[in-house]
């Protein structure tokens, strides 16, 4: 059974491999057509988009001194070529300017950037009768490329697009604010311990946000924040019929009452914004509630013999508890200078426990409750190398139709994951795939197979 379930693993991981090289001929071909496309803006959209060189010197100082100190290198900027693009104004006459992008010298700002960065100097850059020295861009004046990205992103989506959500089976994302902002997440599952979905009997609600702003020129665009922080609290799943996902494996492990403290982050080391630290954990808020009455369909349970009673089998809910991971993980990107396709890399160590309960009634005929003082239950936790052991590879390509896939191995489980898009920006598909590799199965661990369309929307 145990060479059975490896042929399995070696086998998806061919089909990955096989899909990976795949997924980056399309990948590069995806970067050229998107590269293509951006030089051949449609010159008669230019009229639309207003353009503008600042001869102001007191203000090319001051544009000068936000891009010195914003870290760029100071070979690239230039006082003297200072450029302004602005998204298309309604009425003419009473201009209403919205700066899309800022150019000095070779560097340059976008929206979101000139709002957290240039606020003292945004007011007097979109005054309508611009009471500064500057100089209008001949409609004729082929664009920069910066321009041509700018102009290309505005169209296909506007660079003042501050939400985001998507929707599919595992999870549900709400993004709130620019860069900067927030993600509030939904996930159903528990993957750093190689449970998905529904299996693990929990979901979580998480709030992420970027902290420690990069200021390595070199990876700033692929890696713009340090440290990437999520808290957020876990609840019991206690639907074990599978609901309307019936198809599925019957669910076998439960969450305990009281709900789970979530806490992790990402942090880039400062020196090498490419290598970082992981950290993510999840534990219980309380304890098992011996006295908390509950309905018998509300837990997964199996039997397992009674060692005081062997006409009495002992009837066992395994309860999922503290878990978590924490290493190491570097990003390698195949372009540093088009951060699009990566690889990460993480490797450290994980934790798992699995406590049994037993299920009874009070005096043969009241409600159910659980109790993990009987003898002959067994706490699951890491015993062995094995047991401890996270490891994690995956690729992922951020360009307009973003796809991805990853392998992981954690808890002695392998999980696999395969994103990809479907109908333009906005419909994907997300499938995942667990199988157990231990030698010596548990009764609650089973092979998952999850298959899910994603909707993207941005607002």
């Amino acid at each position: 059974m145990m060479k059975q379930r490896y042929l399995h693993l070696f086998l998806l991981c061919i089909i990955s491999m096989s899909g990976l090289g795949a997924m980056a001929a399309k990948a590069q071909t995806s970067d050229s057509l998107a590269l293509a496309s951006l030089k051949s803006v449609d010159p008669g959209l230019l009229p639309y988009f207003p353009r503008w060189s600042v001869c102001e010197p007191n203000l090319q100082l001051q544009i000068f001194q936000v891009f010195k100190l914003d870290g760029r290198p100071a070979e690239n900027l230039d006082m003297r070529s200072i450029l302004i693009t602005s998204a298309p104004i309604k009425d003419p006459k009473n201009p209403d300017y919205n700066i899309l992008l800022i150019e000095c010298g070779k560097e340059k700002m976008t929206a979101d950037q000139v709002d957290s960065k240039l606020k003292t100097l945004v007011s007097t850059l979109v005054n309508p009768k611009r009471p500064y020295c500057y100089q209008d861009v001949p409609v004729a004046s082929a664009p920069s490329q910066a321009q041509i990205e700018a102009i290309t992103n505005y169209l296909e989506m506007p660079t003042n697009t501050t939400h985001s959500y998507s929707l599919s089976a595992f999870e549900q994302t709400l993004k709130i604010g620019k860069e900067d902002g927030y993600w509030i997440r939904s996930l159903i599952g528990t993957e750093g311990a190689g449970l998905p979905f529904i299996s693990a009997g929990e979901a979580k609600v998480m709030i992420q946000h970027p902290l420690y702003v990069n200021e390595d020129n070199e990876t700033r665009k692929a890696i713009p924040n340090l440290l990437h922080f999520h808290i957020g609290m876990g609840y019991r799943l206690q639907d074990t019929s599978n609901g309307m996902l019936n198809f599925l494996p019957q669910r076998r492990m439960n969450a305990g009452y009281g709900g789970k403290g979530i806490f992790g982050f990402d942090f880039h080391a400062p020196f090498e914004p490419n290598l970082g630290i992981t950290f993510h954990i999840e534990v219980p808020l309380q304890g098992i509630d011996t006295l908390k009455s509950f309905e018998r369909s509300t837990y997964a349970a199996y039997f397992k013999a009674n060692p005081s009673s062997a006409r009495d089998p002992l009837v066992v809910a395994p309860l999922l508890r503290i878990t978590g991971n924490t290493g190491l993980f570097y990003n390698w990107w195949l372009d540093p200078d088009n951060p699009e396709n990566y690889v990460r890399f993480d490797l450290g160590i994980n934790y798992t426990e699995v406590r049994e309960a037993s299920i009874s009634r009070v005096n043969n005929s009241g409600p159910f409750t659980l109790n993990d003082k009987v003898n002959g239950l067994s706490f699951f936790h890491p015993t062995e190398f094995l047991d401890w052991l996270y490891a994690k590879v995956e690729y992922r390509n951020q360009s307009t139709f973003p796809f991805g896939l990853s392998a992981q191995y954690s808890n002695q489980i392998f999980l696999g994951r395969l994103y990809l898009p479907l109908l333009g920006q906005w419909l994907y598909l997300d499938a995942r795939y667990s199988i157990p590799l231990r030698s010596e199965s548990r009764p609650f661990e089973q092979s998952v197979f999850m298959i899910s369309p994603v909707l993207r929307l941005n607002i």
